[in-house]
This record gives structure tokens, C-alpha cells and sequence, in this order.
């Protein structure tokens, strides 16, 4: 019995030790940093500087003279208002939407006009009270010549084929065929 408690002493004690030691030697490990410079322009780099190609168009997108307007999706957001601070039903159909100088020219966010869907039988549908969203694309670093509109409609599952009509510095886009 007493030998028994020797040896588990001892080995109590040597792991003990050995604990101590990697301690101690991971306590002064040296790290090296090897930084590599480069004769790269200072960032952030313009878009100028870089030459970038022109996004592939959307399977439904429509051009005007220099300008591209694309439907990237259709969005349909059913809010469930249950014991909410909010009022009323923010139920909607979310249009995204990019348009896009060819050329790459600014755009002019500004110069948005009226943005409405029209049914095949001619009903014309307006978005509902608030106001389209338009971003910079991407928003980190824009590019000036790519823009972002989501524009909400009332909410509707599914919708006959139908147009999607922007206006934009005097010209009318106008999206065909858009079902869902």
C-alpha cells in the first residue's frame, strides 16, 4: 500500500513538472512577422483606376439609349403582427431593381420619377406609402454608375404576367412579361 502512494506521488510530481516546462517554454516562444510590401497605389482605389466589367444582364431587363434597368428579384414579405408597438400590416411585394450606365457615367439618384406596375388589363398598381429605397451599389464603395431601387407594392402572392414602368430623367423603362 505504502508503495503504491510512492509511485502515484511520483507521478503526481512528474506531470506536475512537465506542465511547469511546456509553461515556461511556451511563455518564450519567438514569433516572427515577416511583412511584404508591395508599389501598389494607396487605398482606396477609385473606380477610375480599375477597369471593371459591365454585370450581365437579367433575364428581364430592358435599355434605353445608354441606361439599363434589371429586375434582380421579387421579394414577398408577409408580416404577422401579434402584441407588437407596431400598427397596421406591413405586408408588401419588394421589387429590386438595378439601373446601370452603360458607359459608365454617373448616375443621377435624383432623377427617379414615378416607378408603377401595370396589369395586362391595363389597371395601373402604385407602390404603397413609402418611398422606393435607392442605394449605392455596393455601399461600401460605390461604384457612381450601378444603383439599387427597391420599390414595395401591396402584398400579393402571386401576380398575372404584368410590367414593371420607371421613369428616369425623362425616359420610361418599362420591364414586360413579369409573372410570379
Amino acid at each position: 500500500m505504502k508503495k503504491e502512494k510512492i509511485i502515484l506521488a511520483l507521478i503526481l510530481f512528474s506531470l506536475f513538472l512537465l506542465g511547469f516546462y511546456g509553461g515556461i517554454k511556451k511563455h518564450y516562444v519567438n514569433k516572427v512577422y515577416i511583412f511584404q510590401t508591395t508599389a501598389q497605389a494607396a487605398f482606396p482605389v477609385t473606380t477610375e483606376e480599375i477597369d471593371l466589367p459591365l454585370p450581365v444582364p437579367s433575364s428581364i431587363s430592358t435599355e434605353k439609349g445608354q441606361v439599363r434597368l434589371d429586375l434582380e428579384k421579387i421579394a414577398v414579405n408577409r408580416f404577422f403582427i401579434i402584441y407588437s408597438i407596431v400598427y397596421g400590416d406591413q405586408s408588401h411585394t419588394a421589387y429590386h431593381l438595378y439601373l446601370t450606365d452603360l458607359e459608365g457615367q454617373t448616375l443621377d439618384k435624383e432623377g427617379l420619377g414615378d416607378i408603377y406596375l401595370q396589369a395586362e388589363d391595363g389597371e395601373i398598381i402604385k407602390p404603397v406609402a413609402q418611398l422606393p429605397v435607392v442605394e449605392d451599389f455596393p455601399l461600401d464603395q460605390p461604384l457612381g454608375w450601378k444603383i439599387k431601387i427597391i420599390v414595395k407594392f401591396p402584398y400579393q402572392t402571386q401576380r398575372s404576367s404584368h410590367s414593371l414602368v420607371l421613369h428616369y430623367l425623362g425616359e420610361k423603362f418599362v420591364l414586360t412579361d413579369i409573372a410570379y
